[in-house]
């Protein structure tokens, strides 16, 4: 009887231990809660809590949180000429963003945009400068918009057969060709088309190359509707092609896709063929709608490198590029006053975009479709 009581005992023991081990449990569950949701797709959560820490970091720089976030509203959103370069700024971070998404989609990872860009552009500014005065302004502009995008993709298409055929790693090849596009760019600069009256800026491309306004108290131009076709080209070759299958396939199982006969080499270079035209299409826009001449201190907007964080901001979705693009826009347009507003360098604002990425990271608001290894 003895024995039995002790047992009894024993079990009672242990199933209070287990009551207790779970609701220890339970307890670390509840604590963890808010950031479990918060890690698993909650992306308001995540934004408030990547907000809050962008507010620590403008402290820490000495500013003040509600002044710095006024300042950016109002100095992108809040007056039409500050709109518009709102908007243009994000027509060019949609394209170097679909310049990233594409090859993304694939596991190919372009770090190139930035390059292609600039190869867009210099094709743009020279066929801008080159081909005669008096050509017809539509079939001028559509001449331009081609020529620079055939510029981009033929400068994507060098990292794309290097890694299909030569097993060469694209990161390396892609972001070397970033440095060649713009050696490519100060020759145009500074000897074949130099402009005699500014340093670091080539002659104006002729007037009838010009992009025609959409906007025009805004200053914006027709740049934006080739943002949105080049966003809608992208979705349609991504959802609803054979390639776009084959890029999805790769990106979902490389192995399993080899298998089943996608032919890698061709996805692989046709991957970067169209993200460099993506990205040349920027190019175009920055020579024939922005500055209607190419400028090197483009090379410090960064637009190739910020494109990647719009596409993964976007999950490598074409269509949520566009929104995407618009935030990175109005964070970087908006930060230009910030010295004279909040007291901090505008410079700043890379800051903020850069604390911005990671966090949206950290919080899983930024996560890739495919699976992670």
């Amino acid at each position: 009887m003895s024995e039995g009581n002790g047992g009894r005992s024993a079990a009672g023991t242990r199933l209070n231990d287990q009551d207790a081990g779970t609701r220890g449990s339970k307890d670390g569950l509840a604590r963890l809660n808010v950031l479990a949701a918060i890690r698993h797709g909650d992306i308001l959560g995540s934004i408030l809590l990547t907000m809050a820490v962008m507010a620590i970091i403008v402290v820490a720089f000495g500013g003040n949180p509600w002044t710095v976030a006024k300042t950016i509203i109002n100095n992108s959103l809040a007056e039409e000429i500050f709109l518009g370069q709102t908007i243009m700024t994000a027509a060019i971070l949609t394209l170097t963003g679909l310049a990233a998404a594409i090859p993304f989609t694939a596991r190919l990872w372009n770090i190139g945009g930035e390059g292609q860009m600039f190869a867009g552009a210099v094709v743009a500014v020279t066929l801008g400068i080159m081909l005669p005065a008096g050509t017809a302004h539509g079939l001028f502009v559509l001449i331009l918009i081609a020529g620079a995008a055939a510029g981009g993709a033929v400068w994507g298409s060098v990292p794309g057969v290097l890694k299909a055929y030569f097993g060469i790693n694209e990161i390396v090849t892609s972001l070397m060709l970033n440095f060649l596009a713009f050696f490519a760019a100060n020759y145009v600069v500074t000897v074949a088309w130099p402009e005699i009256y500014a340093q670091l800026q080539s002659q104006e491309i002729h007037d009838n190359a010009h992009f025609p306004d959409f906007w025009a108290s805004a200053k914006v131009d027709v740049s934006v509707f080739i943002a949105l076709a080049a966003a809608l080209a992208a979705w349609l070759l991504i959802t609803r092609t054979s390639l776009g299958f084959s890029i999805r396939s790769i990106g979902a199982n490389p192995r399993a896709a080899r298998l089943a006969g996608v032919r890698t080499r061709l996805v692989t270079v046709s991957s970067f063929v169209a993200a460099g035209a993506a990205g040349g299409l920027a190019g175009a826009v920055t020579v024939g709608g922005i500055h209607h001449d190419l400028a090197l201190d483009l090379w410090i907007s960064n637009y190739g490198y910020v494109g990647i964080a719009v596409a993964l901001l976007a999950r490598l979705n074409p269509m949520a590029v566009l929104p995407a693009a618009f935030i990175f826009s109005t964070l970087r347009v908006g930060s230009n006053s910030l010295q004279a507003a909040a007291g901090i360098s505008s410079s700043f604002g890379e800051v903020l975009i850069a604390t911005f990425v990671i966090m949206l990271m950290v919080t899983g608001a930024i996560r890739f479709r495919y699976a992670q290894h």
